[in-house]
């Protein structure tokens, strides 16, 4: 193998693992489905945001928005993006 073949694996074994670092630092944040309404809460709280005024702003109902605050799991993955969304938020699945 010549100082050329060397180099491309150099280069080619570098650009994955940036690739993973960038992965990495992007997730850095990621929670767990189950603490979803942890960080709605505190993330409401920290915008200055009522309940009332979210869900106006979402379009949620109020007592899917208590729901979804109060831990429960069984809500529609598009009722939540809605809330995310309207909270600047985003929302990884995988």
């Amino acid at each position: 193998m010549n100082i050329d073949d060397h180099l491309q694996n150099i280069r080619e074994h570098y650009n994955e693992l940036s690739a993973r670092l960038y992965q990495a630092e992007k997730l850095k944040d990621a929670v767990c489905i189950d603490k979803i309404g942890e960080v709605v809460r505190a993330a409401r709280k920290t915008q200055g945001l009522t309940r009332k005024a979210l869900c106006d702003l979402s379009g949620v109902s109020y007592s899917t928005l208590n729901k979804i605050e109060a831990g429960s799991c069984l809500v529609r993955l598009d009722i939540v993006m809605k809330i995310v969304n309207t909270l600047g938020m985003n929302l990884w699945i995988g």
